[in-house]
C-alpha cells in the first residue's frame, strides 16, 4: 500500500471554506459576473473554451484563492423572482471564435436551465449581434453583456442555419460555481470518459463499464492545493465503501510520471488516470479545480463540487452511503 503522508492538520485549516480557481481553457471568456476574475474571465456569461490549455489555479493555502472559475460558463435556473439589482447580466453560454473571416460567434453550447436556453438558442448558432452591435469575437459579446445588468433584455442576431432570427433574452444574476455546476450536470446522463492512461490502480476505460457502482469522479492536478487536502478525505472513502460498491476514480491533466510521483508524495491510494488530450475535462467542464461528480449506478450525475467545503463533503458522503444502498 502506498504510504499516506498528506497531514489532516493540513486539511483542519482549509475546514468550511470553499476555493474556486479560475480556469482559462485556451482562450476562455466567461460572460457572466466573475467577481475577483482577471483577464478574460471577468465579466458577464459566456465561456469560449479554445485550444488545450490545461487547467489553472491560484496559490495554495493558507491564503484564500480567487472564487472565480470558468464554471461560471454554465447553466442555471431561472426561477420567477426577480433577480438582484445592480449586477451584471449573465446569458449562459459556451462561444468560440469563427474560422477565418466569417462573421459572428458560434455558440457552442447552451447551458441547461440558462437564460440563452430559455429564449430558445441552440447549440450551433450564430450570434451575430446583441443589441444592433456587431460581434465578430467572443470578447465583444462578453463586453457587451458585462454592460447589462441582471433581468434586463438584451436583443440578439442569430443565424441558425441559412437563416437569420432575433432572439430576446432576459438576463439572470451570476450563479456561483456550484450552482452552475450542478445546473448543468445533475440529473443528466454522465459523459463517457476519453481516452485515459492508467496512473495507479485499475481503471475501467468506460463510464458504462462502471454501470451498477457509484462512482466518484475526482479532476486534480498535481500542483493544485486544495486537491492536495481533498486527497485524504477520497483516500478514506475509497478504504470505506469501496468493497460496498463505490469507484473512486481520480482524473489529472498532468503526465502519468508527475501523476504518480505526486500520489506516491501525498498518499493517495486510489485509481488514478491522465487524461492527457484534455477530452474527459472538456465533457465535464472541469475548468476548476478540484471538481468532483457523483455519479449513481445508472450513469446519471447526482451532485458536483467545486472546490473545498467540509459541509458539502459530509453531504455527499451520505450521498454515496444512499446511492449504494439502492438496488
Amino acid at each position: 500500500m502506498v504510504p499516506r503522508t498528506h497531514s489532516r492538520a493540513v486539511a483542519a485549516q482549509w475546514v468550511d471554506m470553499k476555493v474556486r480557481f479560475a480556469t482559462l481553457f485556451g482562450s476562455f471568456v466567461c460572460l457572466s459576473a466573475c467577481s475577483g476574475a482577471t483577464g478574460a474571465t471577468a465579466g458577464a456569461s459566456v465561456a469560449a473554451p479554445e485550444g488545450h490549455a490545461a487547467p489553472r489555479s491560484a496559490a495554495a493555502p493558507p491564503a484564500p484563492a480567487s472564487t472565480a472559475s470558468a464554471a461560471a460558463a454554465t447553466g442555471s435556473a431561472v426561477t420567477t423572482t426577480a433577480p438582484p439589482q445592480g449586477l451584471p447580466g449573465w446569458l449562459g453560454v459556451e462561444l468560440a471564435q469563427r474560422e477565418g473571416s466569417q462573421p459572428g460567434v458560434l455558440v457552442r453550447s447552451v447551458m441547461r436551465g440558462s437564460p440563452a436556453e430559455q429564449a430558445g438558442l441552440a447549440d450551433g448558432d450564430v450570434v451575430l449581434s446583441i443589441d444592433g452591435d456587431n460581434v465578430a469575437r467572443p470578447t465583444e459579446l462578453r463586453a457587451h453583456v458585462m454592460q447589462s445588468l441582471a433581468g434586463s433584455r438584451v436583443s440578439l442576431g442569430v443565424l441558425r442555419g441559412a437563416e437569420t432570427r432575433l432572439f430576446a433574452v432576459e438576463l439572470a444574476a451570476t450563479p456561483n460555481d456550484d450552482e452552475v455546476m450542478r445546473k448543468n450536470y445533475v440529473g443528466a446522463r454522465a459523459p463517457d470518459f476519453g481516452a485515459l492512461d492508467t496512473v495507479q490502480g485499475s481503471i475501467t476505460p468506460s463510464l458504462p463499464g462502471l454501470k451498477g457502482r457509484v462512482v466518484v469522479l475526482e479532476f486534480w492536478a498535481s500542483w493544485c492545493g486544495v486537491c492536495h487536502v481533498l486527497a485524504p478525505t477520497l483516500n478514506a472513502w475509497h478504504d470505506r465503501y469501496a468493497a460496498q460498491g463505490l469507484t473512486v476514480l481520480g482524473v489529472t491533466n498532468d503526465p502519468v510520471d508527475v501523476a504518480g510521483r505526486t500520489a506516491g508524495e501525498l498518499g493517495m491510494g486510489y485509481p488514478l488516470a491522465s487524461d492527457s488530450t484534455g477530452q474527459t475535462l472538456r465533457a465535464y467542464r472541469a475548468y476548476a479545480l478540484p471538481t468532483l461528480f457523483v455519479i449513481d449506478k445508472q450513469g446519471n450525475v447526482r451532485d458536483v463540487l467545486v472546490g473545498y467545503s467540509t459541509p458539502r463533503l459530509r453531504e455527499i458522503e451520505a450521498l454515496v452511503r444512499q446511492l449504494i444502498a439502492e438496488g
